[in-house]
């Protein structure tokens, strides 16, 4: 019994440290985007600029609906929000659409993790390639103004994401 979780903890380590390193910076401006917005129904026929946030601090979120680790953070995520949007900042999950990913695949995450925050849907994955993201879920926190202040790739967890966004709101 013991060795399931070992065997889970080094699976998801290696997983980690193998991932390719090509994200944008620490410092960058995050790239601009304009994407149509997916709702527990599917496309809304809304669209989400991400410079329309600017004056908030930014979780922003690259994640696939099949991907197993974007699955197990999407409650720690949603309680993260909770906490962290009445403080002015702003989540938001750039959905992918690799292996077969839609719309309605995100829908269906988002009923099922029962998720309150944006999501936009990236359908030729050329916000996914404008960011360098190469795996899910990668995670960036912008500062007020849209500059990326730090970058996580993988499983992060919640002290991880927490600090990072104390240090954002804390300017």
């Amino acid at each position: 019994m013991f060795l399931i979780p070992l065997v889970l903890g080094i699976a998801a380590l290696g997983y980690i440290v193998t991932q390719p390193a090509g994200s944008l910076g620490v410092g960058s401006t995050a790239p601009e985007f304009q994407l149509q917005v997916v709702g527990p129904d599917g496309l809304t026929g809304e669209t989400a600029k991400l410079s329309s946030f600017r004056g908030n601090v930014v979780l922003l979120e690259f994640m696939e609906s099949w991907c197993p680790y974007c699955r197990a953070d999407a409650p720690a995520i949603e309680s993260l929000r909770l906490d962290y949007e009445p403080r002015g900042v702003v989540f938001v999950s750039v959905a992918g659409t690799d292996r077969g990913a839609t719309a309605e695949s995100t829908a269906a995450f988002i009923k099922e993790y029962q998720t309150q925050w944006t999501y936009v849907l990236d359908s030729d994955n050329s916000v996914f390639r404008k960011y360098n993201v190469e795996a899910t879920p990668t995670f960036f926190v912008l500062d007020k103004n849209g500059v990326i202040v730090s970058t996580f790739k993988g499983i992060v967890t919640t002290e991880i994401l927490t600090s990072s966004l104390d240090a954002a709101l804390a300017g």
